[in-house]
Parts: structure tokens; sequence; C-alpha cells
């Protein structure tokens, strides 16, 4: 027979509540309205130098730094006004700079009176590197993916200007007139090359900081960057861009989004042809761009993986992480990426739309 438990002392309660946080992996704390903390578990001790004792009492900017404070301050003072909150800050320690995932949770009374702060944060630093360098191996593999095309792009018109300069040489004495037109075909031709190395730079340029930007002048740009591949895979765009006024975004990475999009669009062509639709649409709170093909399609399953990392359909010539990537890109600028698709015979295709907010 099972001897039923007996409610524990209040102090005996509590030590074994602390053993139990002192254990965990993570900071727990609590916080009063003077931003002071009540408690904190041993994980304060181990990161920031200070034991428990030290630590409670404290002002939190005393303990986190002024640099982490200026970001967690005023997280701290929406969750007393009882405002739940969620933040990823960057918190100095002893072991350095670390990435904390942190939530704040406000805790009412009876009444519904906010007593204090609850923290709790975990280290994500070893995770976000992790991301940070499959978003760089997939930047690396979208300059592979694009080399082909640019050069494609590039070599056509350089090789006009080479028989263009050998006729200049052969008519210039017979007929000059032939000659300078000869000249100005060439100088088109290598207008053209700038625009597509001007084109190819852009593309790469990374934002360092959120700024105004056109996207109309975006998508063209990537369409521009895709128009061999387009060409070569007998693909009709047609485009339907207007209307997109201005958006407050790290362009970089919005283009980054566009030519993953437009790039498996063209995949799914590739052998058969047939029609790409890029439309964009101002919304009453942002604009949405919707990209189209007519390719295969995709089944359920698959779209409901296809956000998914490292998933891929294309085998060992796909990473699986662009349209990973895309998502978190488009999350990040608190806007949407959806998807719906149809393997009809015939209507078949996969539509994507993008929204964002504007600036």
């Amino acid at each position: 027979m099972r001897v039923p438990l007996q409610p524990e002392p209040s102090e005996q309660s509590e030590s074994r509540l602390r053993r139990m946080t002192d254990t965990l992996p993570a900071y727990i704390a609590y916080v009063d309205h003077d931003l002071r903390y009540v408690t904190a578990n041993r994980m304060y001790e181990i990161q920031f130098g200070r034991t428990t004792e030290q630590v409670v009492g404290c002002k939190v900017e005393d303990v986190v730094g002024s640099a982490a404070f200026a970001v967690l301050g005023k997280h701290l003072e929406a969750c007393l006004r009882g405002i739940p909150q969620k933040l990823e800050p960057r918190v100095e320690t002893t072991a350095g700079p670390r990435i904390l995932l942190v939530t704040h949770t406000p805790d009412f009374d009876a009444e519904g009176r906010v007593l204090g702060a609850i923290i709790h944060g975990y280290d994500i630093t070893e995770q976000r590197r992790a991301e940070q360098a499959l978003i760089e191996s997939e930047k690396l593999a979208a300059v592979g993916r694009l080399a082909s095309s640019i050069a494609h792009e590039i070599n056509n018109p350089l090789e006009s200007v080479v028989n263009l300069l050998y006729l200049i040489e052969s008519t210039v004495r017979d007929d000059p007139g032939q000659g300078v037109l000869y000249a100005q075909i060439a100088q088109q031709e290598l207008a053209r090359v700038s625009q597509i190395a001007t084109q190819t730079l852009r593309f790469f340029k990374q934002s360092t900081a959120a700024a105004v930007a056109d996207l109309g002048e975006t998508i063209e740009a990537v369409l521009a960057l895709h128009q061999g591949r387009l060409h070569n895979a007998q693909i009709v765009v047609e485009r339907r861009v207007s209307g997109i006024g201005a958006v407050l975004c790290f362009e970089g990475e919005i283009r980054q989004v566009l030519n993953n999009v437009i790039g498996n669009a063209i995949d799914s062509m590739r052998g058969t042809g047939g029609r790409l639709l890029v439309r964009s649409r101002a919304l009453q709170n942002g604009y949405r761009i919707t990209i189209a093909d007519t390719g295969h399609g995709m089944d359920k399953a698959t779209v409901d993986r296809i956000f998914e990392a490292f998933f891929t359909t294309k085998g060992i010539m796909g990473t699986g992480l662009g349209l990973w990537i895309s998502q978190g890109i488009v999350a990040k600028h608190e806007g949407a990426l959806r998807v719906r698709s149809s393997e009809n015979a015939k209507h078949h295709g996969t539509v994507f739309m993008l929204f964002l907010p504007a600036a």
C-alpha cells in the first residue's frame, strides 16, 4: 500500500525548488517594480561572476550591463504593465558576449495586479552561429547558381563586340559610315555588359541597416540576373509590377528571398518551358508580391514540408536551405511567405505570395 505524501514545510519546499532551478541550464529570476532582482538561480553566478546573494537586491542594469539593459529595460517595463515579452538580447558574460532567448512573464495576484516579472532565458549563441553558417553556405550556393547565367549574359555581348571590331577594321577605309554604325552597335553592347555588371554588384551588396527601398526596382534587378536562364529554359515572363511604394527593409535580404523563389520557379519549368508571372499589389497595410509558375507543381506532403531546413526535392543539386532561410528573413521583416501548388494535369504550377509591411 502506497503511503500518501504529506505536504512539506514551506522552508523545505522552497529549498527543494531552489535546488531544482539551480540545476537547470537556464536563467531564472524574479524582478520587482523597481527593476531589482528578488531572486535568481545559480546560472547568474556562473555567467556573471556574482553569487546569488550578490545578485539579489541589485538593479538589473548593474548585473547585465548598460548595453543589454538598453534592450531589456523597456521589455521589463512592458512586462510589469502586464504584457508578456519575448526577445533575443546580446549580453556580456564571463564567457564573452552571448545571445539569449529571454521571456518576461507578468506575475499577477488574485485581483489581477502585477506583482513582478518572471525572467526565463536560454543561451542560444551556438544555435544562432550554426544558423548563420547555414545562411552563408546558401549564399555561396546562390552565387554558384547565378555564375553561369551571368557569364552567359556577359559572353554574348562581348562576342558581338569582338565581331564588330573585326568588321570596323575591315570596312572603315572603304565605308566610314558603315564603320561608325558598327562602332555605335559595339558601344551599345558594351553598355549592356556594364549594366549586367552593375546589377550583379548591386545584387550581392549586403545591407548593414534597414533602409527604404523600391521593391519594383529590386524585382527587376533579380529578373535581369536570371534573364539568361529564363531564355535558355524557354520561359516567358509576364510582369505586372506596379503600385509598390517605399518599403523599409534589408534590401539585400529581400533580393535573396526573391532570388530563391524565382530560381525555384525556373527549375520547376526546366525542360518543358512555361510561363512565369511576377505581380505586385498594394494592400491596406503593406504590399503583396506574387510569383507564379506553370511548372509540375507539388503534392500536399511536399508543400507541408517546403519551409523545413534541409528538405529538398532536387536531390544532390539542392541544399534544402533556400526557402527555410527565406521564411526566416520574411519573419524578421514582420511579413509572411505563403505557398500553394497543384499537380493537376490542366492547371499545374506553384504560387508563392510574399507579404511585406509598408515603411
